[in-house]
């Protein structure tokens, strides 16, 4: 049984800033997103970035993680030089997430490149893998020498099957299944799974969860209990879960208070 005392917050350096006594008090999860926001900073002072945050969790006991670039960016791109640039970009991920301690990074699922997302992959499923291997057999290798896990994170899948599969084909501790519960929320409209069924479809696989709110209508990143997600579900999967993953409030920066609220309400309860 999971007890959720872990559960933290996806930040940048500004919210870090008001959060990192919380973080640190609680040991709780904590994911650094400002190379994800700020994808310029890759090509400017991101070591300085990595040292200020580090040193705001000094002293902090909980898991650290660090989420990748992601804009414009896909694993399975069908053009070489592209894949060369994704790949860059995820190994400079990687060593953002080595200068901070971090034990996790966060990619997107690939599975909006073929076709229309109804099709299911009934035709490509093989050569998307394939297509995704090619850009992450050095970022997993690089992953599993600094002892951090790849996780990939669900975006427009209507379906746990093909992701859970990717995640299965590199057959690696180090590489697991991320699941969004508000992006799971939105793709609902267009026949996927509820949010608490993804997470009981991801099973064994589970190592990371991003926790945020909308109303099915968009990608509002509200703290939980702000929109219309189905959260009595969720929790109790979350509590069931074997894996231990990583739990990420992941909210805009003005929702920010609210999902601390949120978060100390369980503890409160439990």
């Amino acid at each position: 049984m999971n007890t959720l005392k872990r559960m933290g917050l996806a930040v940048t350096l500004p919210e870090l800033e008001r959060c990192a006594d919380w973080l640190k008090a609680g040991a709780r999860d904590v994911e650094l997103q400002d190379i994800c926001e700020l994808p310029e900073l890759l090509d400017g002072d991101w070591r300085g970035q990595a040292k200020r945050s580090a040193a705001l969790l000094d002293g902090h006991a909980g898991r650290i993680g660090v989420h990748a670039p992601f804009w414009n960016l896909t694993p399975a791109a069908l053009d070489p030089e592209i894949r060369r640039v994704v790949q860059s970009r995820y190994l400079l991920g990687l060593d953002y997430a080595e200068e901070v301690g971090g034990t996790h990074l966060v990619i997107h699922s690939p599975f909006y490149f073929f076709g229309h997302p109804l099709s299911a992959h009934r035709d490509t499923l093989p050569a998307e893998i394939e297509l995704a291997h090619a850009t992450l057999r050095p970022v997993v290798e690089r992953a599993e020498t600094l002892g951090c896990t790849l996780v990939i994170e669900n975006i427009l899948d209507i379906d746990p099957a093909p992701l859970r599969a990717l995640v299965a084909s590199f057959d690696s501790p180090h590489v697991r299944l991320s699941i969004d519960v508000g992006h799971a929320h939105i793709m609902g409209t267009r026949g996927a799974p509820p949010a608490a069924a993804w997470l009981h479809q991801a099973g064994d696989l589970l190592g990371h969860v991003h926790l945020q709110d909308n109303d099915a209508s968009a990608d509002a990143h509200l703290a939980p209990g702000e929109g219309t997600l189905n959260w009595p579900g969720v929790l109790r999967e979350l509590r069931a879960s074997s894996t231990d993953p990583r739990l990420i409030v992941e909210v805009l920066p003005g929702e920010l208070t609210r999902a601390m609220a949120w978060v100390d309400g369980l503890a409160a309860t439990h």
